[in-house]
């Protein structure tokens, strides 16, 4: 945007503050870059980057005011006699009702009658040619000044083309057409906000006038329009209609509603200078939903903590904030209670104050260096600690990972799992978005599971037919405090295994595809660290999203549910279009006793022993049995016991099934003797044989 150095004059010594070459040092400082100059002296004039959060500073007195702060001077406040009025009162001649109080908060109008068809003033017409304005009619030009000046868009109305001498403030109604000022007719949308008469739109609002009610060379009265709108609507229009004008472009970021008078008094002050007329007595002024006067605290610690100076006073902040034009009022000796000034509607919370209060004191002053430590170095978030050595072991497991989206429908995406919601806790109601980016997936997630058996299925779509993933983030399932955000989240992490497993990282290494048990190996393997995987407990699980009988749960010792694996039902892998098993599973990361102390077992250096038994028991006879069996028997100097097959088929009775163990025995003090060893085999087969009535072949 172009700035005249002659018209910032008005509002600040520019002289006083280093002339072009200063005023350019000021405007960069302040965070308003100058982009080119152009002239020099007195004609100098500013391509000035403004920032979209600042609309304040789209007008010469906004910029003025933080040339003024920068450079300590006094903002100026040139001389503006109020016009006179006479005649009957404005309201004789118009009336203004707001249908739409939330969108427009405030319109305000002013009534000049009587006026002729002369051009505005020299000096008006120099200042808008200057910044590459083109001088139109003395109404017109008059808006356009006050906006270039104080930055509030108005908009001149013929008042005898206004039907009824009315002014309605609506959304405009399916169908309705409107030519605009720049002779196109435009179809609007029922969600565009119009200005009308008693009979039709006569101007989109917060964009641009129409052309029925434009003022001409033969307009006699006219009605000056100042108004707040609001921001996102007056966006959407503005992209509707591929319209972008410097109207639009100063409402769709913030406008100031308290600056409506002084615009209306100063347009038709420039007006009766040059088209002469009268103005009527009075201003119309109706109001919408009302606004809230914005405060905030700055508080001494939080200033010197955000900006490591530690010299850092009050005095200081409470002096550059009302150079900024902020209200201050000392609380005590620690803390400033600032009131926000109407035409900043970027500033609202404490932070946003420090921000201001540095733009003063300036950001090249601040020491680069690193704050003093008070503390010996350690993670402000301990349970990522967990989620990183998880997800390390994953990867050295042979997973990739993946990131999936948090949006989901709790019905349709999470319907199958509530069995496992309901066991790991979750609410049961979800925590759903008030304006969802995908109207058909409103809710937060509460577990991983989905998304990545869908990112597994879409790798699986594409040709990777051997796939492992796994996922670690955030979950929203707790009914949690609204002033806590963070208490609605728990974190997971979540695996999924489909095609061929291999047994080591070789690529000529022994391949098998994937079960049930690589996966429930997995979650074991995972967890170790902080938990011995001989103490978990595996307990049956069922969920209409895993194969009947093959998902189990697996909990700490204390009876605390760590996490879930299964083989997905033949209903989730056909929503996914799948021809093959997937198994996968989910941790509870803050079920996980991160605080156990670390395990260590020392090595022997003793040769082991193997022995290998098979035996054929009740299908339905659970592993964790069998393993309670064999650890009741205590055998003498048993390393470790581990499954080497599970067979059912040909020479195997129906329901039953042969199993193959391995027994691995070894001594820490000495070498062990196979005798001795087979007695103990010897003693586990008849302790199977009267616990589980196994038969031994």
């Amino acid at each position: 945007m172009k700035f005249s150095l002659e018209w910032l004059s008005e509002f600040v010594d520019t002289a006083a503050a280093g002339g072009p070459a200063g005023t350019r040092a000021h405007l960069d400082r302040a965070g308003f870059p100058v982009e080119s100059v152009e002239g020099d002296g007195s004609a100098t004039v500013f391509d000035v980057e403004i920032t979209p959060n600042r609309p304040d500073a789209m007008n010469h007195r906004g910029l003025a005011r933080e040339i003024a702060a920068m450079a300590s001077l006094p903002l100026l406040s040139p001389a503006a006699p109020a016009p006179e009025s006479s005649g009957p009162p404005a309201g004789d001649s118009a009336s203004v009702t707001i249908e739409v109080p939330r969108l427009c908060r405030r319109f305000g109008a002013r009534v000049v009658r009587g006026i002729s068809a002369a051009s505005a003033p020299d000096s008006v017409r120099a200042r808008l040619a200057a910044i590459g304005g083109k001088p139109i009619s003395a109404a017109v030009d008059a808006t356009n000044f006050v906006m270039w000046e104080i930055g509030q868009p108005l908009h001149a109305f013929d008042l005898d083309r206004l039907a009824g001498g009315r002014v309605v403030v609506r959304k405009a109604r399916r169908g309705e057409k409107l030519v605009t000022l720049d002779g196109v007719e435009r179809t609007l949308d029922p969600s565009d906000i119009v200005v009308a008469d008693a009979e039709r739109a006569v101007s989109l609002a917060g964009v641009m006038g129409g052309l029925g009610t434009a003022v001409t060379s033969a307009t006699k009265n006219v009605l000056l329009e100042a108004a707040w709108w609001d921001p996102p609507t007056i966006r959407k229009t503005s992209r509707r209609h591929s319209l972008h004008t410097d109207a639009s472009h100063r409402f769709e970021r913030g406008a100031d509603p308290e600056s409506i008078p002084e615009a209306l008094d100063r347009a038709a002050a420039i007006l009766l200078g040059s088209a002469g007329g009268t103005l009527a007595p009075g201003l119309l002024d109706a109001r919408g939903a009302g606004w809230k006067t914005r405060r905030a605290s700055l508080r001494l610690a939080r200033l010197r903590l955000l900006t490591g100076v530690e010299d850092f006073d009050l005095d200081f902040a409470a002096d550059a904030l009302a150079r900024l034009g902020f209200a201050v009022e000392r609380r005590g000796r620690s803390r400033l209670s600032v009131t926000v000034p109407s035409w900043r509607p970027d500033v609202a919370i404490e932070d946003d104050l420090v921000e201001e209060v540095l733009r003063v004191y300036g950001y090249d002053r601040l020491p680069s260096r690193l704050p003093a430590a008070r503390r010996p170095g350690g993670h402000l978030e301990p349970l990522r600690i967990v989620e990183e050595r998880l997800s390390d072991g994953a990867v050295a497991a042979g997973l990739f990972e993946t990131m999936g989206a948090p949006f989901v429908d709790r019905r349709t995406d999470e319907g199958p799992w509530a069995a496992w919601l309901a066991a790991a806790g979750s609410a049961p109601t979800p925590l759903s978005l008030a304006n969802p980016l995908d109207a058909t997936r409103r809710d937060l997630r509460a577990t991983l599971l989905p998304g990545v058996v869908d990112a597994a299925a879409r790798n699986i779509h594409r040709g990777q037919r051997d796939v492992a993933l796994f996922e670690v983030g955030r979950v929203f399932d707790r009914d949690g405090n609204p002033d806590e955000p963070a208490s609605f989240e728990s974190r997971r992490f979540a695996f999924v295994l489909a095609g061929e497993a291999r047994s080591r990282w070789s690529p000529s290494g022994a391949a098998a595809r994937a079960d049930f048990f690589d996966a429930k190996g997995l979650a074991e393997r995972l967890v170790s660290p902080w938990v011995d995987p001989a103490v978990l407990s595996w307990k049956p699980f069922s969920c209409d999203a895993f194969a009947a009988g093959a998902a189990a749960l697996v909990q700490a010792p204390d009876g605390e549910t760590l996490g879930v694996v299964g083989l997905l039902s033949r209903s989730e892998r056909e929503k996914r279009k799948l021809a093959e098993d997937a198994f996968a599973g989910e941790l509870r990361v803050e079920a996980i006793p991160a605080a156990a102390a670390a395990r260590f077992e020392a090595y022997s250096s003793y040769p082991p022993i193997e022995a290998d038994l098979t035996f054929a028991q009740d299908k339905a006879t659970a592993w964790s049995k069998i393993e309670r069996a064999i650890g009741a028997a205590k055998l003498a100097d048993l390393e470790s016991v581990r499954v080497l097959d599970r067979y059912e088929g040909a020479g195997v009775p129906e329901g039953r099934v042969k199993t193959t163990i391995r027994l691995v025995f070894r001594s820490a003090e000495r070498t062990l003797e196979q005798e001795k060893v087979n007695g103990e085999v010897r003693r586990l087969r008849d302790e199977l044989k009267a616990r589980l009535e196994v038969r031994f072949e």
